[in-house]
């Protein structure tokens, strides 16, 4: 808050009219925390998702492994070596292909 320069005499309605900007100036500054405070909600929400997908950004080998996961689990007692033997051939290649992802650089173009 600027406080206005008075000179050393003024007047009645120069004291007045000073006044009445520091009331502005100081309800104007009460508003603005006001509504910060009832934003906060709000930007936290939104960091949130801006974090989750941060986090998320190599999620396809989760979501491979989960649908390997339930494949897996609801198959019979029969097939599954089958899937233990596909399994061990995918997760080489995922994690490969992860690690590759991760070590390219943003500014790389993509293949």
């Amino acid at each position: 808050m600027n406080i206005p320069e008075l000179p050393a005499k003024a007047s009645r309605h120069e004291l007045r009219i000073s006044m009445l900007r520091m009331r502005l100036e100081m309800r104007r500054q009460e508003l603005r925390y006001e509504g910060l405070l009832l934003l906060q909600p709000v930007l936290k929400v939104r960091n949130f998702t801006h974090n989750l997908r941060g986090e998320l950004h190599g999620s396809g080998l989760w979501l491979t492994g989960g649908a390997l996961l339930l494949a897996t689990m609801g198959v019979r007692n029969q097939n599954w070596r089958r899937w233990i033997r596909i399994a061990a051939i995918i997760v080489p290649l995922l994690t490969r292909n992860s690690q590759a992802g991760s070590a390219r650089t943003p500014a790389d173009p993509q293949p």
